[in-house]
């Protein structure tokens, strides 16, 4: 029970206070990773080793749900897949590396619902090639597809670890 309310409540955390943080044609799919706490930290991980070898961009869209949400700073929800690769596919994440590692994670006692939280590091290059560094913290609500797959549902981040 406390872990239900724990999530639930991370989840109104997430969609009230979070809200700052080129697709290939054959996207990698992200492992069945069971039901376990370190299952879920390992979706994470894998997300995230996703995101550095073939780009942030692919692997958001290879981690989306259907009806996933991103958050965003100075925009709406992002809600849906669809809407969320026609939001990434904006912007080229040629120039730009984003990493992050999980701190802690929590599932739901079905197995079906989990979040994870923790670190992330984005690095990209402005136009004479100087390299900037962001840092910050992140929040990913999981649950798994009809695959047994775990997707995340909601996504969100705030710079502020560093200048």
């Amino acid at each position: 029970m406390r872990k239900n309310y724990f999530l639930s409540l991370i989840l109104i955390l997430a969609l009230v206070g979070f809200s700052n943080c080129t697709t290939t044609s054959r996207l990698a799919s992200p492992q069945n990773t069971g039901d376990t706490r370190e299952a879920v930290l390992q979706a994470d991980r894998e997300f995230s080793k996703m995101s550095e070898e073939k780009g942030l961009n692919t692997a958001f869209i290879a981690y989306a749900a259907t009806d996933a949400a991103l958050l965003r700073a100075q925009s709406q929800p992002i809600a849906g897949r669809d809407n969320i690769r026609m939001y990434i596919s904006k912007t080229s994440d040629e120039n730009s590396r984003l990493t992050w590692s999980p701190v802690s994670a929590e599932i739901a006692i079905s197995g079906e619902m989990a979040y994870t939280y923790g670190t992330y590091l984005l690095e990209t290059r402005d136009l004479d090639g100087k390299l900037i560094t962001t840092e910050g913290t992140y929040v990913t609500v999981w649950q798994k597809d009809e695959k047994g797959f775990w997707k995340y549902v909601l996504h969100s981040g705030n710079q502020g670890l560093r200048p």
